[in-house]
């Protein structure tokens, strides 16, 4: 059995994937490409309820205002 800790993680939540609840592998994170998971399929991104997240697919940063 083996562990890791990643430096985006903060209390369960990801900060590089706009702060989605971390799950290794999903859409985004660091783990993308270099592990292969059993069931072959990789996770999408599931952020908590009433949290303010990217809305656009457009890659650029929301806007304000």
């Amino acid at each position: 059995m083996s562990s890791w800790s990643c430096r985006y993680e903060a209390d369960g939540l990801c900060r590089k994937v706009d702060g989605a609840y971390c799950r290794p592998g999903m859409k985004g994170c660091v783990l993308v490409g270099k592990v292969t998971f059993q069931d072959g399929v990789v996770p999408s991104p599931v952020w908590p309820e009433g949290s303010r997240r990217k809305k656009d697919t457009t890659g650029e940063p929301p806007q304000d205002g």
